[in-house]
């Protein structure tokens, strides 16, 4: 921008070009318009150090060391989307990477909503990628690299929780069906209540095995927070002598096809088994079973949530709000007696 004196007007002007269009601005004095040009300068400076979303996603993931690789793909693919066979694929909330990370708002969150919603997605997933992006606006206002959250009291959308009913009988008749390496990994999804797939299951480490004190301490790929499980002993044992043969083979993947080779896609095995066994189950199933096994069998509440590295009691008991008829029954015989008890009655009137 720059300062001009009008040729047949005793006016003075300033000029600057703005979205390649060029501007202009007249003044009476050429002290207005260099205050003007001053308080522009001021503007673009501030402007410029104003991070971007995209901007503001990138330090985060670089900070976040502990954050799992398939986490921070996750992230990449919805705000930068992908390419194949040269063609580039927009993620969902691709229009957000380059808006001031300080000047998104609520039109901003409804249209990533309806963006997912075209794609067929529920709304809990839509929930997640929106705890998402306010989870790096709030690590953004810590790191004082913004001023505020704009999307810190915006509420996430509702959605009918799924009620879980036991299905041990169907990975019991499942498990017979899987190749051997997808047995173990269902057993140590299942002792540990685990989450199967990359982010947990198949990127667990033998050193994540306390032998001393019979514990496994596993750092979970959802909220990064490290959870300690103590399991049944039976598969301690067995894991104990699955960790010498690896320990002599120089595997370090609790989990591997054989010889270490890494799972990285077990669907087509999965699904194989569930049709041979005749049952309809998914992978993170078998967290949903340890989860009611260990509650149905009369777990403490607290313990299961400390099982499934819940950071609250209540999460646990919202995803497990359903009852089994014999827990209930077994849960009323518990109470003690309150006076004197009298015997049911039997249907018979007393004359």
């Amino acid at each position: 921008m720059s300062i001009h004196k009008a040729n047949k007007r005793d006016l003075f002007f300033c000029k600057w070009r703005e979205n390649g269009k060029e501007k202009r601005r007249y003044f009476k004095t050429e002290q207005e318009a260099s205050a003007f040009e001053a308080d522009r300068l001021q503007t673009r400076t501030q402007e410029e150090e104003r991070l971007t979303l995209g901007e503001l996603t990138m330090l985060f993931c670089r900070s976040r060391y502990d954050l799992n690789i398939v986490t921070k793909r996750k992230i990449v693919y919805f705000l930068a989307g992908y390419e194949k066979d040269g063609v580039h694929h927009p993620g969902t909330g691709e229009f957000l990477r380059d808006k001031y990370a300080e000047s998104l708002t609520r039109q901003d969150l409804e249209r990533m909503r309806e963006s997912f919603r075209s794609r067929g997605v529920g709304n809990n997933t839509i929930n997640k990628f929106q705890a998402m992006v306010r989870a790096i606006l709030a690590w953004g206002v810590d790191q004082e690299l913004i001023r505020f959250n704009p999307w810190r009291d915006f509420k996430k959308l509702k959605f009918a929780r799924p009620v879980f009913q036991p299905k041990m009988e169907d990975l019991k008749r499942l498990y017979p069906e899987l190749p051997e390496y997808l047995q173990w990994a269902v057993k140590t999804a299942f002792f540990l209540a685990l989450r199967p797939g990359q982010v947990e299951l198949f990127s667990l480490t033998w050193d994540a095995f306390n032998w001393r004190r019979g514990v496994v301490i596993v750092r979970q790929g959802k909220s990064g927070r490290l959870k300690t499980v103590v399991p049944h002993p039976a598969y301690m044992q067995e894991a104990r002598r699955r960790y010498e043969a690896d320990m002599a083979a120089g595997i370090p993947w609790v989990c591997h096809r054989g010889k270490g080779q890494r799972v990285l896609n077990f669907r087509t095995a999965w699904v194989l088994a569930c049709k041979r066994a005749g049952v309809t189950l998914r992978p993170y199933d078998i967290r949903h079973i340890a989860a009611t096994e260990m509650l149905a069998r009369g777990a403490d509440l607290a313990a299961v949530a400390a099982q499934l590295g819940h950071s609250s009691v209540a999460t646990t008991g919202a995803v497990y709000a359903h009852v089994t008829a014999g827990g209930q029954a077994h849960a009323g015989a518990l109470m003690p007696a309150l006076g004197e008890m009298q015997p049911p009655d039997t249907g018979r009137t007393k004359r």
